[in-house]
């Protein structure tokens, strides 16, 4: 037996700390836009009898519903939706969640954490560059379709 053998933290250990750092920084980067999304969406839906729901995989983010919140998704500007996220904040109706949408929007999550307080913007932008292609600004924006994409991996 050797005198002093060296410690070694198993692989999966450092896989695992590494995977929770990333998830910070991109929980800090997207942070503007989850404190936009808990002011305009969170408090009030959740001050008017909603609740809150930690999710934690495969992307952290608070599901909030309730009265209020359905009654935003369908009156939307942009038409009827049964859920939306800004941030590290989603908002779904009570009746309309299903796994399949919920992977959607935890996919937006996922893309807020990459971009950061930019996403609002270059998600425009994709909607604009599919306009400018004489596309549907929804169905064709780069960011929808690689949402749909996650939710078929389900």
């Amino acid at each position: 037996m050797p005198i002093s053998a060296p410690l070694r933290r198993p692989v999966r250990h450092r896989q695992v700390l590494s995977e929770r750092i990333i998830t910070m920084l991109g929980i800090l980067w997207a942070l503007p836009l989850t404190l936009l999304g808990a002011l305009l969406l969170m408090l009030p839906t959740l001050l008017l009898r909603g609740r809150i729901d930690v999710v934690m995989r495969p992307t952290p983010a608070l599901l909030v519903r309730g009265p209020l919140a359905d009654r935003l998704l369908e009156h939307h500007p942009f038409g009827a939706m049964c859920a939306m996220a800004i941030g590290h904040i989603v908002i779904a109706q009570r009746q309309g969640l299903t796994a399949r949408v919920l992977t959607h929007e935890l996919a937006h999550v996922r893309q807020a954490a990459h971009w950061g307080f930019v996403f609002p913007l270059v998600y425009l932008a994709a909607s604009f560059w599919a306009l400018l292609h004489g596309e549907d600004a929804y169905w064709n924006n780069h960011f929808e379709i690689a949402a749909r994409r996650a939710e078929q991996e389900t």
